[in-house]
């Protein structure tokens, strides 16, 4: 068997002499009974299988494996001898020890050095022991004393040993060390020991009616017997505990990300089996390790690696069935998912030439429409081969197969790499073009695709140029229903179709443009802005140190009755190309404040209410004196206007002289979805601000410790300098105990209260007041 242990140098030439000297030990023993027989070769014999009785009754002395396991076969040392056998008597117990040693850790080395140490130990025990009784120092207190000796002396050579690297971060200190259990095993000891003394000494003879009468091999059978049944107890506890462990990480593995995976399962490996050490390497587990199997990537073979520091026990044979496990559930996990992700690219690729099919192209459409910023436009491509089923009736489907993959590869090259290329079925493809300005950009870039496709071929020998019909539809924001994108690009194609079969150009490609169909939308925004039928909803912001509301902010909603709802990016993106940005933001920032009002008179503790604006709207040209005049007239509440981090990478001097006079209103201002996208700290020191709000990106993996700590940092951050920090994006009792050990003292999110109307928040208020949650 290989040790299971990890021996440095320094632990080779530490351990050497305590090696030497458990030869040495083991020697006399045998040498000195052979010529100095002890009186009771029973005692003795007994005292070695008591030892090997123990040997799994080991008790750890602190919180991380690295350190020391503290065992109780000293114990058995405690039966009454005469003075001068105690030397051969810690010998002999001492080769009991190495017995057992060998037995438990399958190590002739490490074995030779715990029966070194134990050597010196042991003895520091006897004369300990007997020095103080030989003074009249009470039975208990004496072991106890001696025990004391015995594992103060055997954890001060474990600590010089391991370099004094007994804090819990594993760097010089005692920080792990747990005194309770240390005391815990001494008081055993001492306690078992003086038990055995009273029992072999005074119990046994009144028993049996003869001063003289001793059963000493009986009792110390019966106390190895007793530590013998608590190893088994504890043996099973640590199998239980395996178990657990591999039942928990059954349940999380198969959810870890891919690239997460190999860390969870280091992680995973190292609480189950209590390791030191756990990595997935390429090399096998070498001497003082156990490792198993384990195919993390696809075709690659490695090892899960798990091994001890000296000291601990070792890992053996459960530990290494819980690795084997460990590893054997990672690499399901990894084909399994791999099987899914080839079935889902089978389910929503087309098997001819390799595009996503028309499945895969209505999530990236919804997508590209949902994920883009404001002033982001996006365009569909709808594509259709002229002739196409004239070439397969005339030339063979396999030669109209060669011309799909062609197109489809022609397609794959003169795209952008955000943009997206399907086969919605027999001859036609879509394309969505993204991050676009404007129509005639979208123009050109299908101009350029068209004119990709139409370039020469050869088929079956023959030169060929394929001819397509093409519309194009373009967004220039966020649409409630992208679908009519592909509706009117559809329709621009069948046009061209159409002008082909009423005498237009019969020969090359052409592209024709959708009008722009979002008039019917901008109208209605338009009209809902002019007439004044926009609602808001609002959120609390809480304080988590005091549980109650101090704050809402102001959202603006609206439900046309034919459309239904419209998101309030697409409002904000249509109202700026309206024009009526400024408009807009005067009837929230006037709703806002009247129900601030209203709020304030039920519960006068909710006294701010904040509203977003764009960054220019606070100059003198747009809402400045608006904004100015509107917290002047409401005394009693205080107005926030937040500003949206990305906006301010525009500021100018100008701009930051209108926040101060802003703020000299009496004016809160707060920098909002700051740790989004690509923030930077400039924001945080360039511009005037009173609140700092968190993006709820940034909290997005709590566990990573990298996160706890950026947030911690602007929390402090905050503190230094008066700012107040608002973390979003809280949705649960967990994240708000996270935020609280951050040191964190204001938030919002769902778990404090979802937007609602102004009659549900002032429900809210009249029923459970300032309360943060509410059931």
């Amino acid at each position: 068997m290989v040790n299971r242990f990890k021996l440095s140098m320094f632990d080779r030439v530490f351990v050497a002499p305590f090696v030497a000297l458990a030869v040495v030990t083991v020697v006399y023993a045998f040498v000195g009974a052979a010529f100095s027989p002890p009186r009771s070769w029973t005692v003795e014999l007994v005292t070695v299988l008591g030892c090997m009785m123990c040997a799994h009754l080991r008790i750890p002395s602190g919180r991380i494996s690295g350190l020391p396991m503290l065992g109780v076969a000293v114990a058995l040392l405690s039966v009454p001898r005469p003075q001068s056998e105690y030397l051969l008597t810690v010998a002999i117990w001492v080769v009991g020890v190495l017995v057992s040693q060998l037995i438990v850790l399958r190590s002739v080395s490490v074995a030779l050095y715990v029966a070194g140490v134990s050597a010196v130990t042991g003895l520091a025990f006897v004369v300990v022991h007997n020095e103080l009784t030989r003074l009249g120092v009470w039975t208990l207190v004496a072991y106890t004393l001696a025990s004391a000796a015995y594992f103060v002396f055997a954890l001060f050579l474990e600590f010089i040993r391991g370099h004094g690297r007994w804090s819990l971060n594993q760097t010089f200190g005692i920080s792990a060390l747990s005194p309770m259990r240390v005391i815990g095993v001494v008081l055993l000891v001492a306690v078992v020991s003086t038990g055995m003394t009273a029992l072999d000494a005074q119990l046994i003879p009144w028993l049996e009616g003869d001063p003289d009468a001793r059963l000493t091999p009986f009792v110390l059978l019966l106390v190895a017997t007793f530590f013998f049944m608590i190893a088994q107890r504890s043996r099973f506890r640590r199998v239980h505990q395996l178990l657990t462990g591999v039942v928990t990480a059954a349940v999380d593995l198969p959810w870890a990300t891919e690239v997460g995976l190999r860390k969870a399962l280091e992680l995973r490996a190292k609480m189950v089996l209590q390791a030191s050490d756990t990595l997935v390497r390429k090399d096998p587990p070498a001497a003082g390790e156990i490792g198993s199997r384990v195919r993390l990537e696809s075709g690659l073979d490695e090892y899960i690696v798990a091994s001890r520091r000296l000291g601990a026990l070792p890992l053996g044979g459960e530990e290494q069935q819980a690795l084997t496990a460990l590893a054997h559930m990672a690499s399901e996990t990894v084909r399994i998912q791999n099987d899914v992700d080839k079935l889902e690219r089978l389910a929503n690729s087309d098997p001819l030439t390799g595009l996503p099919n028309y499945g895969a192209f209505q999530t990236a459409l919804v997508d590209a429409n949902e994920n883009r910023s404001y002033h982001s436009g996006i365009a569909v491509l709808f594509i259709d081969l002229d002739n196409f089923k004239k070439l397969n009736d005339s030339r063979g489907h396999h030669t109209g197969d060669e011309l799909l993959k062609v197109v489809a590869a022609r397609l794959r090259g003169s795209v952008g790499v955000r943009d997206f290329v399907s086969r919605i079925g027999g001859d036609e493809f879509v394309v969505i073009l993204t991050e676009l300005q404007t129509v005639a950009q979208s123009k050109e870039l299908a101009d350029a695709i068209i004119g990709e496709i139409g370039k020469p071929l050869t088929l079956d020998g023959q030169e060929f140029r394929p001819v397509v019909s093409a519309g194009l539809a373009f967004s220039g924001h966020r649409e409630i229903d992208a679908q009519l994108l592909v509706v009117d690009a559809d329709r621009s194609m069948l046009q061209v179709k159409r002008s082909r079969r009423q005498g237009g150009p019969a020969e090359g490609s052409s592209v024709s443009i959708a009008s722009h169909r979002s008039t019917r939308t901008n109208d209605i925004v338009a009209r809902a802005i002019t007439e004044d039928r926009l609602t808001l909803a609002f959120q609390p912001i809480v304080s988590i140190d005091q549980g109650r509301i101090w704050a809402f902010e102001a959202l603006v909603r609206y439900i046309d009755p034919e459309l239904g709802p419209i998101s309030p990016s697409s409002l904000v993106a249509r109202a700026k190309s309206l024009g009526l940005m400024d408009e807009l933001t005067r009837q929230i920032v006037v709703k806002a404040m009247d129900a601030a009002e209203k709020f304030y008179s039920v519960e006068p503790s909710i006294a701010c209410m904040t509203v977003n604006l764009e960054l220019g709207q606070i100059s003198e040209d747009h809402l400045g004196p608006f904004i100015r005049e509107v917290a002047r007239s409401h005394p009693n509440v205080s107005m926030c206007i937040e500003l949206n981090e990305r906006s301010l990478r525009s500021v100018t001097d100008d701009l930051r002289r209108e926040a101060e006079i802003m703020q000299d209103a009496g004016v809160i201002i707060a920098l909002d979805d700051y740790g989004s996208d690509d923030s930077s700290v400039g924001a945080l020191v360039r511009f005037p601000m009173d609140i700092l709000k968190i993006d709820k990106s940034l909290i997005d993996d709590l566990g990573d410790v990298r996160q706890r700590e950026v947030i911690k940092a602007l929390q402090s951050f905050g503190d230094n300098l008066d700012y107040t920090m608002i973390v979003e994006g809280i949705e649960s009792p967990d994240m708000v105990d996270v935020m609280v050990e951050l040191g964190v003292r204001s938030a919002q999110g769902y778990y404090f209260g979802r937007p609602q109307s102004f009659r549900q928040t002032m429900d809210r208020i009249r029923k459970f007041g300032t309360a943060a949650v509410v059931s």
